[in-house]
């Protein structure tokens, strides 16, 4: 089983700074804050010439425009560079994306695409806040699937508002995919300062998530993001127990829960999609 622990070896980096125009109700900018800047092609290039010796990799993101993509077509030259002349492995948070969107993806040539997967057009617009339904995003998942690039589609469990929504529905439809690398399950933190910091997961809710996962996608395909409550110690033995591939920062707890189990565990410094 692999344990994904990126650390400082796999930072995460924002082409945004900490601005976006969405503000989704889950997340505020929140997260933004935590990243480090990247706000133009010569500060990209300035920090991996400056890191490049010390990380394995990075993960580009940002904030997200009003059409719910991340704003990377600036950036493609620069990820081509850095695509050519380094080792690193390269994972890109797109947003929301469509056919005119993998030409410039192609020739970034990232290791993999990460893009999350909304199953509700109810969530979309309560949490997200766009005028777009959950074709819009099953339709991502085509084009990304024709595209022969490398993705892994996430879903965020519990997302409205606490409430499983289309989560069912978005596992149905990844199932009937082929090319995807990993799907990530993630849960939702209840984070001060938005909506939602006083909402209420109900793991048991969280744990039938991942049972279904795993009946409808072989579990070597499934791994258990890092973006959850840490609380929940549980679903990661209940990931150990389907046989997912990987979890993103198990616990102590779980570590040993692994181990007891005569399980191999291999040590990632990556993002949880490698």
């Amino acid at each position: 089983m692999l344990a994904y622990i990126p650390g400082n070896k796999f930072p995460s980096l924002s082409i945004t700074g900490r601005f976006c125009t969405l503000k989704c109700k889950h997340c505020m900018g929140h997260y933004l804050r935590h990243m480090i800047p990247a706000r133009n092609p010569e500060e990209l290039k300035k920090f991996v010439e400056e890191n490049k010796n010390k990380i394995n990799g990075f993960l580009l993101s940002g904030g997200s425009l009003p059409t719910g993509k991340v704003p990377l077509r600036n950036f493609v030259d620069v990820m081509r560079e850095i695509r050519e002349t380094t080792k690193l492995l390269i994972n890109v948070h797109t947003g929301l994306i469509d056919e005119e969107d993998i030409g410039y993806l192609k020739f970034m040539a990232p290791h993999q695409i990460s893009i999350d997967i909304i199953g509700s057009t109810e969530t979309v617009k309560r949490v997200i806040g766009i005028e777009r339904t959950r074709e819009d995003y099953f339709h991502a998942l085509r084009v990304l699937e024709k595209s022969g690039l490398s993705y892994s589609p996430h879903i965020i469990i519990g997302l409205d508002f606490g409430k499983i929504e289309g989560e069912w529905r978005a596992i149905d439809h990844i199932s009937k995919l082929k090319n995807f690398s990993n799907l990530v399950l993630i849960v939702l933190i209840p984070t001060k300062g938005t909506p939602m910091e006083n909402v209420k997961i109900d793991e048991e809710e969280v744990k039938e998530i991942l049972i279904y996962a795993s009946e409808k996608i072989n579990p070597e395909k499934l791994v258990l993001g890092c973006m959850r409550p840490r609380k929940m110690i549980e679903i990661e033995k209940l990931a150990v127990d389907l046989g997912y591939k990987g979890i993103a920062l198990p616990s102590l707890k779980t570590l040993r829960y692994i181990k007891g189990k005569n399980i191999k565990v291999e040590i990632r410094e990556t993002c949880c999609v490698f």
